[in-house]
């Protein structure tokens, strides 16, 4: 498949069906092309084929997106494509998978701030920051993941008594692997579900908010 295709795909993808005529107009593909690129995004679990339609469901255009950045089609282009909701709602969704007890969109009063989102788990709180938009700095980098510690800071003194620590960390479309900035983990969304299965294997690395930082 021409990764190239992908990135006319991305923006048609949208929760609910679609004839394969609308799609083919949308993608501004021939009806031939267009059935082959149905085929392969059901074959790689994004959408599903029924009786002249294919149906997306809600995390298929960030999964389609995914797959666009593991084809190699640029990052910056891909982002421009993708909103908040988007990327938050997959995280969410991943870590549910995992076993995580997982939220988003997440606000506290005092002080006035937002979590992007939050997974719970065996008394852990993961409080990401999701950066989909831009590629960032490492200064960049260094200054969300202050603000991303004094966010974690506030969750647990919000919730003392319920979480044992907390882990502030940021979430971004553009690495390609997972690297520290002031030993916040800075996890790329391919490596997510990974770094969520070896996290016993990070602790010693990562920053820890408890009730008594």
């Amino acid at each position: 498949m021409n990764s190239s295709l992908m990135l006319k795909t991305i923006p048609v993808i949208k929760e609910g069906n679609l004839s394969f005529d609308e799609f083919a107009l949308a993608t501004g593909l021939g009806k031939k092309a267009s059935m082959e690129l149905i085929k392969f995004l059901a074959k790689s679990e994004i959408g599903t084929i029924d009786s002249g339609s294919v149906k997306f469901d809600q995390l298929d255009k960030m999964r389609a997106a995914m797959l666009a950045i593991q084809m190699g089609v640029d990052i910056e282009d891909i982002s421009k494509m993708l909103d908040w909701r988007d990327f938050e709602m997959l995280a969410t969704n991943i870590l549910h998978a995992c076993g995580y007890t997982a939220y988003h969109g997440l606000r506290l009063k005092k002080p006035r701030a937002e979590i992007d989102v939050v997974g719970i788990k065996d008394g852990m709180a993961l409080l990401i920051d999701c950066k989909h938009w831009k590629r960032s700095s490492p200064s960049e980098l260094n200054r969300f993941a202050l603000m991303q510690i004094e966010r974690a800071k506030a969750f647990v003194r919000a919730n003392e008594g319920k979480v044992r620590f907390a882990i502030p960390a940021i979430l971004t479309l553009h690495l390609e692997s997972i690297t520290f900035a002031d030993d916040v983990p800075v996890i790329p969304i391919i490596k997510l579900r990974s770094f969520l299965n070896e996290m016993h294997g990070y602790l010693n690395e990562i920053r820890k908010i408890t009730p008594h930082i």
